[in-house]
């Protein structure tokens, strides 16, 4: 985490100077070691009264407690929300292959159903002639019956 880097001032490098990446805890950690150290130097030398370095070694450690206390929450709220991701993503790819088969299934019938109607189709042109010849026939009987009435009459 530490890298040396070094300043150019007039093509002179004067000294190295150290450039840190680090997180908001590791810094806090950092600064909490740096401020207990200098209470535990001010506590072996006798000073028993609250001094400002103990003063902002406490808030520092409330303030760690308190970024805990938040990661934990904010965890938990992130576990929350990974699970629904989970559980949703689950429940639309079993309503995608439940369509995707509904749609396959859908797409026979209709293939089905088309043949059926090109074979309603044909019967019903078919039986349209027949009724046709059939009215042309009685037309034709019935002419012929009503000559031989008039013949025998």
């Amino acid at each position: 985490w530490l890298k040396t880097s070094c300043f150019i001032l007039g093509g002179v490098r004067p000294f190295p100077v150290f450039t840190m990446k680090m997180t908001g805890l590791s810094l806090l950690g950092l600064a909490l070691a740096a401020c207990a150290s200098l209470v535990q130097g001010s506590l072996l030398s006798g000073s028993r009264s609250t001094s400002p370095v103990e003063k902002v070694v406490k808030l520092l450690e409330e303030l760690k407690t308190r970024l805990e206390e938040d990661e934990k929450t904010e965890q938990q709220v992130y576990d929350k929300y990974a699970c629904w991701c989970e559980k949703t993503t689950a429940r639309k790819s079993e309503a995608i292959e439940g369509a995707k088969s509904d749609l396959r299934a859908l797409g026979q019938d209709i293939l089905s159903l088309k043949g059926k109607v090109a074979t309603l189709a044909a019967e019903i042109a078919q039986g349209t002639t027949d009724i046709a010849t059939n009215e042309e026939a009685q037309k034709e009987a019935t002419a012929i019956r009503s000559k031989e009435n008039a013949a025998y009459m």
